[in-house]
């Protein structure tokens, strides 16, 4: 992405703490700095894992102040970018240290999860997915990502069309770039 001459951004921000091993983590936070220098705005950045071992150290952490300063950033957000995910992670998350390990997905499957955003699972008609995962995830809640004006999610391809589907009709985004295949047959499945 080529730098803009002029800041069209002022924030932004991190709603979900970092995932997978240090070096994915550090290569999040520099594309997070890279995006914000091109667009102009200051980077805002989620010092936290974004999943713990339990609920208890969730919320110690969440009522840390350097935390609660980038919680208080989020009901302002006017736009949301954000990847949509599967259930059964790519072969580069896998690599990468993808924290839920397989315990999570195999809940997250009986619970009938296909997908997430930010962490926040949900299922083939777009419902949240309850877990224990939630009460351990540092992050951006549905309910106020939903409230975010312009939701953009980012996904495609065959592996991730259910996922795609589901945040579509569960209105989690309200706007979708993906590939011309996954447009074409959320159209067809529509207009069935």
């Amino acid at each position: 992405m080529r730098p803009f001459r002029q800041p069209v951004v002022d924030q932004v921000v991190q709603v979900v703490g970092g995932l997978g091993e240090p070096r994915v983590q550090m290569l999040a936070a520099r594309l997070i700095g890279q995006f914000a220098s091109s667009t102009g705005a200051s980077p805002v950045f989620m010092p936290t894992p974004g999943v713990l071992g339990s609920a208890s150290a969730r919320n110690s952490l969440m009522a840390d102040s350097t935390v609660t300063s980038v919680m208080n950033v989020w009901p302002r957000l006017t736009v949301a970018l954000v990847g949509i995910g599967s259930v059964e992670p790519s072969e580069l998350l896998r690599m990468s240290g993808n924290v839920l390990g397989e315990s999570d997905r195999a809940a997250l499957a009986a619970a009938g999860a296909v997908g997430d955003i930010c962490l926040r699972f949900f299922d083939a008609d777009g419902a949240p997915v309850a877990t224990g995962l939630d009460e351990r995830v540092i992050g951006i809640a549905a309910e106020q990502l939903r409230e975010v004006p312009r939701r953009v999610g980012v996904a495609g391809g065959e592996r991730k069309y259910a996922a795609v589907r589901g945040a579509v009709l569960g209105g989690w985004v309200n706007v979708l770039v993906t590939d011309t295949t996954t447009a074409q047959r959320l159209v067809a499945d529509r207009a069935a």
